[in-house]
């Protein structure tokens, strides 16, 4: 049989790698072929196992039921597919920024490096096998020297690798050497021309650690044109990068009553609230559109959707409430926090306008749920929106600055052109049709077949050097076997 391993260790939180990473599963999973593949259940080195090696203390039915509710994803039962989770205890430790104040990204390759070991010796103590196949679905391309170490383990394991956001591009590079400010490059190193070039030799360092890992994978994909560009310039990887745009439920999202007379003044901002996100520069904008002339309407109010991981982002989201006071708006906006997925689409009909801030953001799967429900969609000027997503003025429109913002969100909530408006919703909406899930699951399954032939893994000439173990109590075959294990512990529940 054949065994795959994903590296994803928050898999049961909320965010658009995490669907990657679900979806993946589920389209794995759940296809069944008849054509002599890895997917084919007549074959004897057919798909049986799939593990995740993560750092969340759940049960594996409890990470099922948030993958659903927040996801939407069912994983059926009895499928012959057997899915458990290994877990790291301290793991999150080992790769947690917060950790590593100084050095954070060296740091963090090293942490990860040691996180994947314990991983692969924690799996093999309760009698998993090595991996045949090693799937990074969270870009930390240091974990691929790990798989590809295998031989330490015994194994031949084939590297497959889903990139999300380069940890280091040539921008970074660019922005280091330029002494701009930035969330991540403080006025402290800006400022002195000494520190500047101490971190820009660093991170040319890490970009050469960063490509020789990269390199490692067997097979590269992108979520946009953008991550693809930059992987390709830092990784240039022998077999080049596919781009795999991430599933989005466009389908799911288009069933919103498009009727403009139905929706109120909300203009609504999806995303995590993490630093780079830039939620401040959707407040100041925000506060400079109910001073412009003609009024905006009274009832206007701006929308902040989204997921809080942990105290950091907790206290990111009271600083941004204070700015609100300070900006006199703090009445007119809204945090919505860690909500059900059944919030989100009840805010994405009642709103009027989408609202997208992050400079260079890797894809935008937010973005596309706002022009899938009929949003009139502001994103920014920059990454996977501007390359891949947004036509301006067909299918949404482009800004980088507070007075872009703006005058952007002043003209929509202005306009007196309804038919232009209604038209622009409707491009938007078809448009997002090519991101949907169905649409994502031809391309990976496509892809992935080809290369796992090319591989030979399907024939079975791709052996893992140890053999094929069945976990402890388990036949390996019960998708419903309930089991998360820890260092030191055969089969064990995590209470």
């Amino acid at each position: 049989m054949t065994t795959i391993g994903f590296y994803h260790p928050h898999c049961a939180q909320g965010g658009g790698g995490e669907r990657v990473l679900w979806k993946i599963i589920e389209s794995l999973a759940t296809s069944s072929l008849s054509d002599g593949s890895i997917l084919d259940s007549s074959n004897p080195k057919c798909l049986k196992q799939i593990i995740i090696y993560t750092c969340d203390q759940m049960e594996k039915e409890k990470i099922f039921e948030e993958v659903e509710r927040k996801f939407g994803i069912e994983l059926q039962e009895g499928c012959g597919v057997d899915i458990d989770t290994v877990v790291v205890p301290g793991g999150d430790a080992l790769i947690n920024p917060i950790s590593y104040p100084r050095l954070t990204m060296l740091r963090q390759m090293i942490g990860g490096q040691k996180f994947m070991s314990s991983a692969f010796r924690i799996a093999e103590s309760a009698g998993y096998s090595f991996p045949d196949i090693f799937f990074d679905t969270t870009g930390c391309a240091w974990t691929h020297s790990v798989a590809k170490g295998s031989f330490f383990f015994g194994g031949k394991t084939k590297v497959f690798t889903y990139t999300h956001y380069p940890t280091i591009s040539t921008d970074m590079l660019q922005m280091v050497y330029e002494r701009r400010f930035s969330y991540n490059n403080s006025s402290e190193i800006t400022g002195s021309k000494f520190k500047n070039f101490v971190k820009l030799l660093y991170y040319l360092l890490f970009a050469l650690l960063y490509s020789f890992y990269g390199r490692l994978a067997d097979v590269v994909m992108a979520n946009s044109s953008w991550t693809a560009n930059h992987v390709q310039k830092i990784w240039r990887p022998r077999g080049g990068v596919n781009v795999l745009w991430p599933p989005c439920n466009s389908k799911g999202f288009s069933e919103i009553d498009m009727n403009a007379n139905g929706r109120e003044n909300l203009i609504l901002s999806i995303g995590q609230f993490r630093p780079e996100k830039d939620h401040s520069l959707q407040i100041k904008s925000f506060a400079r559109l109910l001073k412009m002339k003609p009024k905006p309407p009274r009832d206007a109010r701006l929308i902040l959707l989204g997921g809080c991981r942990g105290e950091e982002d907790e206290e990111r989201v009271e600083a941004l409430k204070k700015l609100c006071k300070e900006m006199n708006v703090e009445k007119r906006v809204e945090f919505v926090l860690n909500q059900p997925f059944s919030v989100l689409k009840d805010y994405l009909a009642r709103s009027s306008i989408g609202l997208h801030s992050m400079w260079n953001e890797h894809f935008g799967i937010g973005v596309v749920e706002m022009l899938a429900a009929g949003l009139v969609t502001i994103a920014h000027d920059s990454g996977g929106p501007k390359a891949d997503i947004i036509s301006p003025g067909e299918t949404g429109f482009l800004a980088s600055s507070e007075e872009e913002y703006a005058s952007k969100m002043h003209d929509v909530l202005t306009s007196v052109n309804n038919d232009e408006i209604h038209q622009l919703r409707k491009a938007a909406r078809k448009s997002s049709m090519q991101f949907d899930d169905g649409e994502f699951d031809g391309r990976f399954l496509k892809l992935f077949l080809r290369h796992t032939k090319e591989f030979n893994i399907s024939s079975g000439k791709a052996e893992s050097g140890r053999g094929r173990k069945k976990p402890k109590g388990g036949d390996g075959r019960s998708r419903s076997r309930s089991r998360n294990t820890s260092r030191g512990s055969k089969a064990k529940k995590n209470d």
